[in-house]
């Protein structure tokens, strides 16, 4: 678990010595090794320091960088599968109301960043009202990592439509972020959406792999699980999510799986 009292904040100093000595050489050579050390890397340093995150990332956000990193849409990584027609339903109770989650990766690709990625339609339900429509920018890297490149958002509220939360990498200092490992290990840290600046910071820690769990009425002894905290929310309560390798998400701090379609 993601213990709160473990927040520390990366020094500025970090994103001011990148800038001035070697980024700029490693960004203008396609050829640059990534820099994969996430304690001398500026992308893993949000908003130049100023805000405390809830742990320290183990994985460096360099691995979606892509100055220095080859992405595919081929879809090799086993718990964030992006095979077009792929479908979850995940329904649950959240403080009395009911939930309704429905996730498609969709045939259409958007170009984001320079990057082709593909787009993941999230729609949320709660007591039958359409409250959440975002299209998800997801994207494999050829070592496998899946990368988040961000959402175009559409809220539904009484006030109308806002879309509040939405992110796109390269645009107002927002980074691409990490949304699953290549090989998920306990313990690995990572920042998944990586955009202060639009109020968009999430993180993730991988707590267990090979967990037994009940999904949809199945035991399964392959689950992972991973935690998931919000820097902007002062890290106070970590949302478990779960994963099966060939389907994805399949839980949402509570919000279960109840109908899969695999992808073509």
């Amino acid at each position: 678990m993601i213990h709160a009292s473990n927040k520390l904040s990366f020094l500025a100093a970090l994103a001011m010595s990148c800038g001035l000595v070697a980024c700029g050489d490693a960004a203008e050579d396609d050829d640059a090794a990534p820099n994969n050390d996430p304690n001398n890397d500026p992308n893993n340093d949000p908003n130049n320091g100023e805000i405390e995150l809830c742990f320290e990332p183990s994985l460096s956000a360099a691995l979606c960088d892509p100055a220095s990193v080859t992405f595919t849409l081929a879809s090799v990584n086993p718990f964030y599968p992006l095979t077009p027609g792929l479908r979850v339903v995940l329904e649950g109770d959240d403080e009395g109301e009911a939930v309704r989650i429905e996730r498609e990766v969709l045939e259409e690709t958007e170009v984001v960043n320079g990057v082709e990625t593909h787009v993941l339609l999230h729609k949320e339900f709660v007591d039958g009202e359409l409250i959440e429509t975002a299209r998800n920018f997801y994207v494999e890297t050829t070592e496998g990592t899946v990368c988040y490149f961000g959402e175009f958002v559409e809220n539904v509220d009484e006030a109308g439509i806002n879309n509040d939360g939405s992110w796109r990498a390269g645009q107002d200092g927002a980074l691409p972020g990490i949304i699953m490992p290549a090989t998920p290990a306990v313990g690995q840290g990572y920042i998944q959406e990586n955009a202060a600046a639009q109020d968009a910071l999430d993180m993730g820690e991988v707590a267990e792999v090979g967990a037994s769990r009940t999904i949809n009425g199945e035991a399964r002894d392959d689950v992972l699980i991973v935690m998931d905290s919000n820097p902007l929310e002062d890290c106070d309560e970590a949302e478990e999510k779960l994963y099966l390798p060939g389907v994805g998400e399949v839980s949402d701090n509570g919000i279960d799986l109840i109908e899969f379609t695999p992808g073509r």
